[in-house]
């Protein structure tokens, strides 16, 4: 035993300090199998590739408009990189990143010293139709980027109304970009490809967030990392033309992209509380047809959810029975006096109206302080209309997709308001009735589409606010028999959604601006530093952790002798969210490791 124990013990140490300056140390897991903690590396090598070279020049092309993009990237972040001409240079790197940008035409010895820096645990970001013709250029399919993990099913007809790149937020690879960010596509000569991967980070769109049926599951960027193995792969469904003319929002998924094939964890503020993936808004604008606003109200009691009602105050107080039921149990903001937008009227007229709203709101309700939500009739408003909301005790409202090109709420740039006062903007992101009823839908199709339009937003961690309207909303509409399977469907993605009402998605918009969040890499480890800023308890806050490894979540310890233990959920195979309950306002400390 003493024999064992001064061998054992020193080997331990050696190896526990060689792992955290970036060895491979195999470990066996809990069913057996041999996994790898494995190394980042500074590396990244950007490979010119001869033989795409050659064939661009048989067909009249310049390769050199391809690889330009990628030096000025190195250029404007001032990243240092090695650029490779010849395939046997690959030998000289042990690992790192191997960038391929529209490789398309790979030889044989190309191809397979591709494969064995992979296999010696090295990364690969590839674009466009790398690898899908021979050496000679001669097509040879879509092997090559199968190899990788991407299954290729064609190219997007050029007819085809795509023209954003819209990402996920909280992606390991486009963290850096809120959720639902439209990042806007040149038209070029090189078309969009269609993929699908094991993770997607991004998605061929278009401004209304709208994808053909057939492509709901493919990628525009797909990610993983290939089993066995250490190598981890993202590919780009797109050539580096479609963001030449507006490069600095794509270098910012590069340099998320870079880090995650690098593995070098991260760590960002969540943008919804307690873990949740992603937060759903219902609302009914609630006007003509006032009486159906109990259909609604019934389902959503049936749910135990507390919708928000936007009430037309010239309609609703002919209605008082009904409107005092919708005030008690659930949350009631203003729709403006009459059903005319705000948007280009003079600031005194808009005044006058919004007091002629709380006036009439008054008559049924009488602590009309405690309302602070509204959203414009036609989604018509201006400047003018949200200072004089704010004026008027307003703290949100609902407004239009346009008014942000992400799928998360905003802050109203008010001058001289605190933070704590802020008027939320919350847009509208998925398909109102109006805007399916005008593709004469039946039921299930209605359902079909509600239900893929909330999907994108679960998957996309985005604000999901679905709008619907009173005088559409009869016992026999198409859009009240279609609401019970999209209800059905938020039932069933519960775990990862919060079912909020607009008033407490605003509120928690601006509790969250109370939460700093900063880290220090350490090896295998992340030093977490949780600061809570005001004089507030903080409730739901967490934050989202990028593994460096596949599948296990981090284990997290108080640096400070008496703090909470968080709780750690993983999200997925490459995240894990910190939920850290109920903060107190100071300093928290917490070490992560991976």
């Amino acid at each position: 035993m003493m024999v064992i124990l001064g061998v054992g013990v020193p080997v331990l140490m050696y190896l526990t300090v060689m792992q955290s300056l970036g060895w491979r140390v195999p470990l066996i897991t809990m069913n057996g199998a041999i996994s790898f903690v494995a190394s980042s590396s500074e590396n990244v090598i950007l490979y010119a590739s001869p033989s795409t070279k050659a064939y661009f020049g048989t067909i009249g092309g310049n390769y050199d408009t391809l690889l330009v993009p990628w030096r000025d990237y190195f250029a404007n972040r001032k990243r240092t990189y090695k650029e490779v001409r010849e395939p046997g240079q690959l030998k000289e790197f042990k690992n790192g990143v191997l960038v391929l940008p529209s490789a398309i035409a790979l030889s044989d010895e190309e191809r397979a010293e591709i494969l064995s820096f992979r296999q010696k645990g090295g990364s690969v970001l590839a674009t466009w139709a790398t690898g899908s013709r021979n050496g000679k250029g001669d097509w040879a399919g879509w092997e090559f980027l199968e190899t990788l993990g991407v299954k290729m099913t064609g190219e997007i007809p050029r007819a085809a109304e795509v023209s954003y790149l819209i990402v996920n937020g909280e992606s390991p690879v486009t963290y850096k970009h809120p959720a639902g960010q439209r990042l806007p596509l040149s038209k070029t000569s090189e078309t969009l490809l269609r993929a699908k991967g094991e993770m997607v980070a991004g998605r061929f769109m278009n401004w209304a967030r709208i994808v053909e049926p057939e492509r709901r599951d493919e990628g525009a960027i797909v990610y993983t990392e290939t089993a066995p193995g250490p190598s981890r792969t993202t590919f780009y469904a797109f050539a580096e033309s479609v963001w030449e003319s507006r490069p600095l929002m794509m270098y910012e998924v590069i340099d998320n992209t870079l880090q995650w094939l690098q593995r070098e964890p991260a760590i960002v503020r969540a943008a919804w509380p307690n873990g949740k993936r992603a937060a759903q808004v219902i609302e009914m604008d609630t006007e003509d047809g006032f009486p159906n606003a109990e259909v609604f109200a019934s389902m959503m009691r049936a749910i135990d959810y507390r919708a928000t009602f936007y009430v037309l105050t010239s309609v609703g107080r002919r209605y008082p029975e009904v409107l005092t039921r919708l005030h008690r149990d659930f949350e009631v903001g203003y729709h403006a006096d009459v059903h005319d937008g705000f948007k280009g009227q003079p600031p005194k007229l808009q005044e006058q109206r919004m007091q002629i709203m709380r006036t009439e709101m008054a008559t049924v309700i009488p602590d009309v302080d405690t309302i602070t939500g509204f959203r414009a009739p036609l989604e018509g408003y201006d400047a003018a209309t949200e200072a004089l909301l704010h004026k008027s005790g307003i703290r949100h409202h609902a407004a239009d997709p346009s008014r942000t090109e992400a799928r998360l709420p905003i802050v109203s740039k008010l001058p001289d308001v605190e933070p704590d006062d802020a008027l939320i903007v919350l847009p509208r992101t998925q398909r109102d009735d109006i805007n399916l009823a005008s593709q004469n839908l039946n039921v299930e199709q209605t359902t079909k589409e509600l239900i893929e339009d909330f999907d994108l937003a679960v998957d996309q961690g985005a604000l999901g606010l679905l709008s619907v309207h009173s005088q559409n909303f009869h016992a026999d509409s198409v859009l009240a028999k279609a609401m019970p399977g999209y209800l059905e469907r938020l039932k069933q993605r519960k775990d990862q959604l919060w079912l909020a009402s607009a008033g407490q998605v605003a509120d928690w918009w601006r509790e969250r601006e109370h939460l700093r969040v900063s880290t220090v890499s350490s090896g295998k480890r992340l030093e977490l530093d949780i600061t809570v800023v005001g004089k507030k308890r903080l409730n739901g806050a967490s934050v989202i952790v990028m593994l460096p490894q596949k599948g296990p979540p981090p284990t997290v310890q108080p640096v400070k002798t008496g703090l909470a233990k968080p709780t750690v959920v993983k999200l997925d195979e490459y995240r894990a969210a910190i939920m850290f309950g109920a903060l107190e306002p100071g300093d928290y400390a917490y070490q992560v490791t991976f």
